[in-house]
């Protein structure tokens, strides 16, 4: 009778601390969730980067209706960070789902934030991380931004290039939010590469699909493969990303881009060529 007690207290004493490591390690992750999130939009790749495995084989997926961003490698998203536009991050995170095992742990949850800009952004995120000498560590981050999905009614719009606005950060003049589509009218003098901008992008490139039409002028656009062509006066054209351009003369061209890849891009492109103003 009494080792059959012992047994008792000892097996009840394993469920509470089963329990309780449990509960640690819960409130350890959504900690660690918060501040890499935070980090992120700080641009502080450093303090980011000790959130997250350093690995090459840890990944980041995107899903939006403008369609699937991804990137691979510690190296690869740490550069990313650093490259983004600092904000203040306003974020809600609900309904959180735990599976631990070991020494990895997959988590889900729903979250509302201003991301990007974009107020009232949803998305249903996942994360996948091991615990790598006691602290866990992201190894890979899912992203399905369900509110890009919405059906938001636009009203029509039209407008003469030249009174449509500038961006005051790039000069460019564009305008977005027109059906989840943004439009712009370039007119860049060469010689331009635009390559350098792009700096810190998936693969240093452009990360979002352009639509248009070239007025005057011509450019030359370059993808990840090697491959490059040249676009001309009075054609259409389509250019998947990822991809860079360079205007040897002079160009004029109708830009018709997805809200949700062209607007980070835009971003990224505002904090280079701030960069390069200053030095």
């Amino acid at each position: 009778m009494k080792n059959l007690l012992i047994v008792t207290i000892i097996l009840f004493s394993l469920g509470c601390n089963t329990a309780s490591d449990k509960k640690s390690d819960e409130a350890a992750i959504t900690k660690l969730l918060e501040n890499e999130s935070h980090f992120a939009a700080k641009g502080d790749s450093a303090q980011w980067a000790s959130c997250w495995l350093n690995s090459d084989d840890i990944s980041f997926m995107y899903v939006s209706a403008g369609g699937v961003q991804s990137a691979k490698g510690f190296k690869a998203l740490s550069q990313a960070i650093g490259a983004m536009e600092p904000f203040e991050l306003k974020l809600k995170r609900d309904n959180y789902r735990f599976i631990t095992e070991n020494n990895t742990a997959f988590v889900s949850f729903d979250q509302q934030d201003n991301w990007g800009g974009s107020v009232g952004r949803k998305t249903k995120e996942t994360r996948t991380l091991q615990k790598v000498n006691g602290e866990w560590k992201t190894v890979q981050a899912s992203v399905v931004e369900v509110s890009s999905f919405d059906e938001t009614p636009t009203a029509s719009y039209h407008m003469p290039v030249n009174k449509m606005p500038k961006n005051p950060r790039n000069g460019f003049t564009n305008i977005s939010g027109l059906g989840g589509m943004s439009i712009s009218y370039m007119d860049v003098p060469g010689p331009a590469d635009f390559t350098p901008f792009f700096e810190g992008l998936p693969e240093n490139m452009c990360s979002s699909p352009h639509w248009g039409y070239v007025i005057d002028g011509a450019l030359k656009i370059r993808y990840a493969d090697g491959k490059e062509e040249t676009v001309n006066a009075g054609e259409v054209f389509y250019w998947p990303a990822p991809h860079t351009g360079v205007v040897e003369k002079n160009v004029k061209f109708i830009d018709i881009s997805p809200d949700g890849k062209f607007i980070p891009v835009m971003d990224h492109l505002a904090k280079k060529m701030a960069e390069a103003a200053s030095k």
